[in-house]
């Protein structure tokens, strides 16, 4: 069976979340040797590509308790999460030779606070150190504290080691003292690192050879065994007794004889590395061989053994090769990890708790993406590896979690919570509903026997949240919103009947340092911002993390000021009685003087007591009791009815005026249809007065209590917003704003008639065209004077018609739209000229000139018309040219000729090509033809109607040749030249 333990596991209770305040995550990522790292996580191990340390040996980094990497050290410099090295992170007392530089402890019950503990290489005079890191600094990457290089003892061989306390609360870390036997257990508390240390003269001495430095030290992760090796010495191995208690050293045990120990060896020999299984039931020791034998190995001993010679006896070599085998180091996944220098990557023992071949040697098992480890592995506080009994949350009132820290096959458990309650589960939660300190057994049955653990857990109150209204205070005639609020005020409504020696209060700007217990508020506070919220945080005095937070703000409301009032004179109505009956809320805007009706209230009372007191308020409309009579204003503000201010107002109740009711106002819509229009306000004056004497004020106004109160007068040309529209008028004595009356009457803009399109229209020269207006209106006036629908022109010009239509809702008003016609002349087109492009097979042109006033377009051969008046594209033929007017109007024609002349011909009998001829010369019939020989010499002449020439001259056949021809046309005075080809 376990010894008892008392844990003192914290649980941070916060609106329901729960957050493990201790968990072996602290050692979820690895950096060592040359540029190497390693991360756990659920889905197994992953090589880290991004670390910056390069060592030979030591080396120690640490992670959040979420798994989140914080830093890491070669115990010389120190590098933050983002790798890079913080600003006082350099210059601590380890060495990158010396077998453990560093180690690094949390400071307990704080999550910023971690100490670095470093020993020097070889026995050296720096010896063992401590410096502090603070994560709250250099924005939140944490920097080294002056805390720095404070040193414990020296000299020290290469080792240290660390391990929870028995409480559960505070560590141990324990080192040697060199060239004695002396082992020197340092605790860590709440209070920090103590320099008074528990000192064990136990086992053999270190020194005085250097060479006895080297090795590790490490402490089971049950906290009850304490190993190290001592490189080139006869001790070899030595095991002992640890009390997590007292931090004593007791009961050496000597492993010697099994390993290579030879002191005269070069380079020297013996045991380096050594690790415990996650059950502490199994060491495993790396060991060194010399030049001569180059043989390295890894051992396993059985220490559940009762002698030394037993334990010897149990010895198995689980890995031996001819290259080094270094560091081993537990992992957090239960296996046990072996640096190969050399390699990039690490053997596995993938089952450290099994004997023998059922551990499982794994060589290469662990890739490191192309990064090489040195001799060195990064050690932990070695309770990160504890097997057995694991829970997180030890807060009465809030789940407790278990689960069973093995890698033993589990048939079955049984587990006995200590308060009467038990469970079969694998992995239970229990809710301990009383606070108190209960022992938890479990007994696991495994394939071959059962296992038994115990632990003795302290659950805690958990302090209850109830909800805190906000602080608030008036502020200082300053106006600037700051005021000290003393927030010890506070804390008997945040504990809310809890004991204040139970537990304590504090106060923080945000949740998160409310969370981390960082930058607590001083009683005394000054507010930055209104509102500000202020998180305070109730919290177990034995055990800060049962704790809960609650937030509520603080408020610096502003103090109003009552705007004095001028005296309210008012007409007495139709009865003369000098009792009316007032609109309090007119004077809500005087007293308000432009301050926000969101933020401030305001009331009215019948005397000062009871404004002052906030009592009795005025019900409006009130009915004045005297005249004049005096009422009092109070403007308090929203939140806070203790931010107040008040003024006096009179009233008095004058003579009698009358605001008649003038006829509403109505305009045509001229501005496209929007419904909006031009409105001349005052000439309503009239009608308003109606024969009143006197000299008088009027106004008008969008709103009657806008008129009432006389504010925001219109202009006295108004256009409309709404269409119709209510306009209110205000009428006051000159000199007396106070007496008035009010009416109102309404704006119209009257629709126009449906919008009508303006036309365009042709008259033919000669004859008329009739104009007609759109139906269905009630009056039409023409530009001629006409007063018909529609009406007939014979001149092109521009005439108008005005289209009436009577207003549905305004009978005396008609309103107008005009439409315009644009009557354009046209006549029938006269061909002045046509130009022609032939004497080509297929691309001729006809081009027609016309004159006229009309719009015009062409056709051929009564084809398709077109705007354009030329033709192109043309074989060589007769055509007749088409014009037309557009609208209309009619139709002229001309024909036209293209002519064109062969190439050459044959005459040479067959009855192809026999003659040349002019094509379509048949049409023009003054057409004249001459033919030249290549000399100029004429040949013949002929006409139209001539079948041309057959190739002869003086009854002689022409040769083959070339000739010319010379073609007028007597109609146009053209000429044309050209030369063709007679074969034969």
């Amino acid at each position: 069976m376990k010894m008892f333990r008392e844990i003192m596991c914290c649980v941070l209770l916060m609106s329901g979340l729960i957050q493990i305040s201790f968990a072996q995550k602290e050692a979820s990522n690895w950096y060592f040797g040359n540029n190497a790292g390693l991360n756990f996580n659920a889905a197994g191990t992953e090589a880290l590509l991004d670390g910056q340390l390069q060592t030979g040996e030591g080396c120690a980094t640490i992670s959040n308790r979420q798994g989140g990497l914080l830093f890491y050290t070669d115990g010389i410099t120190v590098w933050d999460r983002n790798h890079n090295i913080t600003p006082n992170g350099t210059g601590l007392l380890g060495s990158p030779s010396s077998t453990q530089s560093a180690i690094i402890v949390p400071k307990p019950n704080n999550a910023n606070i971690y100490y670095i503990f470093t020993a020097a290489a070889g026995g050296g005079d720096d010896g063992l150190n401590y410096s502090e890191v603070n994560m709250a600094l250099n924005d939140g990457n944490g920097d080294i504290t002056p805390l720095k290089n404070i040193q414990l003892l020296t000299p020290v061989p290469e080792k240290v080691t660390a391990i929870d306390h028995q409480n559960g609360n505070d560590y141990w870390v324990v080192s040697h003292e060199w060239e004695t036997n002396r082992f020197f257990s340092y605790l860590v508390s709440n209070s920090g690192v103590s320099t008074t240390p528990v000192i064990s003269a136990v086992g053999s001495v270190h020194g005085p050879d250097f060479r006895h430095a080297l090795g590790y030290m490490k402490i089971s992760p049950n906290g009850e065994k304490l190993a190290l090796a001592k490189w080139n010495s006869d001790s070899d191995v030595e095991l002992f007794d640890f009390d997590t208690a007292t931090g004593v050293v007791s009961n050496p045990i000597e492993l010697s004889g099994v390993f290579f120990d030879n002191p005269a060896d070069t380079p020297p020999t013996g045991p380096y590395g050594l690790e415990f299984s996650p059950n502490s039931k199994v060491l495993y020791v790396s060991d060194w061989g010399s030049t001569l034998f180059q043989s390295y190995r890894v051992h396993q001993f059985d220490i559940t053994q009762p002698t030394a010679a037993d334990i010897l006896a149990s010895d198995t070599i689980l890995y031996e090769v001819d290259f080094l085998i270094a560091a081993l180091q537990l992992g957090i996944d239960g296996k046990l990890y072996v640096s190969v220098p050399g390699f990039s990557s690490l053997d596995v023992i993938e089952n450290p708790n099994e004997l023998g071949v059922n551990a499982n040697y794994v060589v290469g098992g662990v890739d490191l993406g192309g990064r090489f480890p040195a001799a060195g592995l990064p050690p932990f506080i070695q309770s990160f590896f504890d097997v057995g009994i694991e829970f997180e949350g030890t807060c009465a009132g809030v789940e407790t979690k278990f689960s069973i820290n093995t890698n033993e096959s589990i048939d079955s458990v049984a587990w006995d919570f200590g308060d009467g309650n038990t469970s079969t589960e694998i992995s239970p939660e229990h809710i301990y509903l009383n606070p108190g300190t209960y022992d938890v057994t479990l007994n696991i049955n495994i394939p071959g026997g059962t296992e038994s653990f115990d632990e003795r857990i302290i659950i805690y109150d958990t302090p209850i949240v109830t909800t805190v209204g906000d602080y608030v205070q008036c502020d200082d005639i300053s106006g600037d919103g700051v005021e000290v609020f003393d927030l010890s005020t506070k804390t008997a409504e945040v504990l809310n009947g809890q004991s204040n020696a139970l537990f304590d209060v504090e106060y923080f700007l945000s949740e998160e340092d409310a969370l981390t217990t960082t930058n607590p508020l001083p009683l005394n506070f000054t507010n930055t911002e209104s509102p500000q919220t202020i998180y305070a945080l109730i919290s177990n005095v034995e055990n800060g993390s049962c704790n809960a937070v609650v937030a509520f703000d603080l408020r610096v409301n502003a103090i109003p000021v009552a705007n004095p009032v001028t005296p309210l004179v008012l007409c007495d109505n139709e009865i003369p009685d000098g009792s009316e009956s007032i609109e309090l809320s007119q004077f809500d805007s005087v007293v308000l003087g432009g301050q926000s009706q969101d933020e401030f209230n305001v009331s009215y009372h019948l005397n000062p007591t009871d404004a002052n007191n906030g009592a009795n308020p005025m019900i409006s409309p009130y009915q004045n009791i005297s005249n004049p009579q005096t009422i009092y204003a109070r403007i308090e503000n929203s939140f806070n009815s203790q931010c107040f201010d008040t003024t006096p107002i009179t009233i008095e109740i004058s003579g009698q005026i009358i605001a008649f009711q003038p006829d509403d106002i109505s305009s045509c819509d001229e501005s496209g249809g929007d419904g909006i229009g031009q409105f001349n306000l005052v000439a309503q004056d009239e009608q308003i007065i109606n024969n009143q004497t006197g000299n008088f004020n009027i106004s008008y106004h969008l709103s009657q209590i806008s008129a009432d109160t006389g504010l925001d007068p219109l202009p006295a040309f108004f256009q409309n917003e709404t269409n119709p529209q209510t306009i209110y008028a205000r009428i006051e004595p000159a000199g007396n704003p106070f007496c008035y009356d009010t009416t109102s009457f309404e704006i119209a803009v009257v629709p126009l008639p449906d919008m009508v399109e303006d036309e365009t229209a042709t008259v033919c020269i000669g004859e008329r065209l009739r104009l007609e207006a759109d139906f269905g209106f009630d009056s039409y006036l023409w530009s001629t004077g006409e007063t018909t629908r529609s009406i007939f022109v014979e001149e092109p010009g521009i005439y108008t018609v005005n289209i009436g239509s009577l207003s549905q809702t305004t009978p005396s008003v008609t309103c107008f739209v005009t439409k315009t016609f644009t009557v354009d002349a046209s006549s029938e087109a006269t061909i002045l000229d046509i130009e022609i492009q032939d004497w080509t097979e297929s691309n001729n042109e006809i081009t027609v000139f016309v004159s006229g006033e009309g719009a015009y377009e062409y056709a051929l051969d009564n084809g398709f018309y077109q705007d354009s008046n030329t033709f192109t594209g043309l074989l060589p033929n007769d055509y007749t040219v088409f014009v037309r007017d557009k609208n209309g109007c009619g139709v002229v024609s001309e024909d036209v000729f293209l002519l064109y002349y062969p190439k050459f011909f044959t005459p040479n009998g067959d009855s192809y090509n026999p003659t040349w001829q002019i094509a379509n010369a048949a049409l023009e019939p003054d057409l004249e033809v001459s033919i030249y020989d290549r000399y100029g010499k004429l040949i013949t002449q002929f006409g139209s109607n001539s079948i041309g020439w057959d190739g002869t001259y003086n009854g002689q056949k022409m040769p083959t040749s070339d000739y010319w021809f010379v073609v007028k046309r007597p109609k146009t005075g053209a000429t044309y030249t050209g030369h063709f080809t007679l074969k034969r």
